[in-house]
């Protein structure tokens, strides 16, 4: 197993490093794009994500990736010294992220399921009820053996109508004052602190 990156401050020695990873990761979706499976999955500016994860080095300790894909965000995670975890509901792209993993000299743990947990409820009052998120597939917090509240950091790439649900469950089940990584094309990368939810009194 490589050793981990944190002795790597510039970006342009990482971006280096994670080239090959990021070109295969390419490759792969372009051969299986229409396969089954990889009917939802999108790359993300790679190259913007490990900006984001390389001014956390220091200030988190575990990252997990929500919708994890091919696992190249947990991967650079893991390489740059995180406890990095991926949930990815489909098995073939766990199957996938898997083999990049052992690959690239990664320690990245990744589980299928769902990164909804299971006890989270959506309240359609914040929004239309036009996202993508299954609400009702199991989670994979219990292959972990950890729940969503042990993260430091969440990564995850929502699409346009996903962003308050994504904010929501973390209010509800996240680390308080944990950190939310997305990307998405129209905003590129944003970094927020977990604020938590506000319960009413009785």
């Amino acid at each position: 197993m490589a050793a981990p990156l944190q002795w790597i401050t510039s970006f342009q020695e990482a971006h280096d490093v994670f080239s090959p990873l990021w070109s295969e990761a390419y490759e792969i979706w372009e051969r299986f794009e229409k396969a089954d499976g990889f009917e939802a999955y999108v790359p993300a500016d790679y190259a913007a994500v490990l900006r984001s994860l390389q001014q956390l080095q220091g200030k988190a300790i575990s990252v997990l990736e929500w919708g994890s894909g091919l696992g190249v965000v947990t991967i650079m995670a893991s390489r740059l010294g995180f406890d990095a975890y991926g949930l990815e509901i489909s098995p073939q792209l766990v199957d996938h992220a898997r083999k990049l993993a052992l690959k690239y000299a990664s320690n990245a743990i990744f589980a299928q399921g769902s990164f909804v947990p299971n006890e989270y409820s959506w309240n359609p009052e914040m929004g239309e009820d036009g996202t993508r998120t299954d609400f009702d597939a199991a989670d994979g917090y219990h292959q972990l053996d950890m729940r969503l509240s042990d993260f430091d950091v969440v990564y995850a790439y929502p699409w346009p109508d996903e962003h308050a649900v994504f904010a929501d469950i973390l209010r509800g089940h996240g680390r308080p004052e944990g950190w939310l990584l997305t990307y998405d094309v129209r905003e590129g990368m944003q970094q927020k602190r977990v604020k938590k939810a506000r319960r009413n009194k009785a």
